[in-house]
């Protein structure tokens, strides 16, 4: 995942922890992609003073991520599911393959949409 990309992230999970002038700053930085030095006119500050309050944003929302964890439960959470239904699907390609399966394959689908459901409220892609 690039740096911008896992910035962006953290951002939205732990930016209400950040003072209102760095979540705009790093809002502006990471969301809007304005300049240092951008920023630093709306802000009436240097470039480097820009710089330097997004790399202790940046640090912070690093430490916010390592203590309380949320992006890393959530990624396993993904991984479980996307797991389940990776052997859900091939359980159903074999219930396919002979005629008693019908009643497995219909809970499989059932499953199949209830993991769906849940990878679509977490926000990841389905496959």
């Amino acid at each position: 995942m690039s740096k911008n990309l896992e910035y962006g992230i953290l951002l939205d999970v732990y930016g209400c922890l950040l003072t209102d002038k760095q979540l705009e700053m790093m809002e502006l930085y990471y969301n809007e992609d304005l300049s240092l030095s951008e920023i630093g006119e709306q802000f009436g500050i240097s470039r480097q003073g820009v710089h330097d309050s997004i790399k202790r944003s940046e640090q912070a929302l690093d430490e916010f991520e390592s203590k309380l964890g949320i992006l890393k439960a959530r990624q396993e959470e993904i991984n479980a599911l996307l797991s389940v239904k990776s052997d859900a699907l091939e359980a159903l390609e074999q219930c396919r393959k002979v005629s008693f399966g019908k009643n497995i394959a219909d809970k499989v689908i059932n499953t199949l949409e209830n993991i769906d459901s849940r990878l679509a409220e977490l926000g990841e892609e389905q496959e």
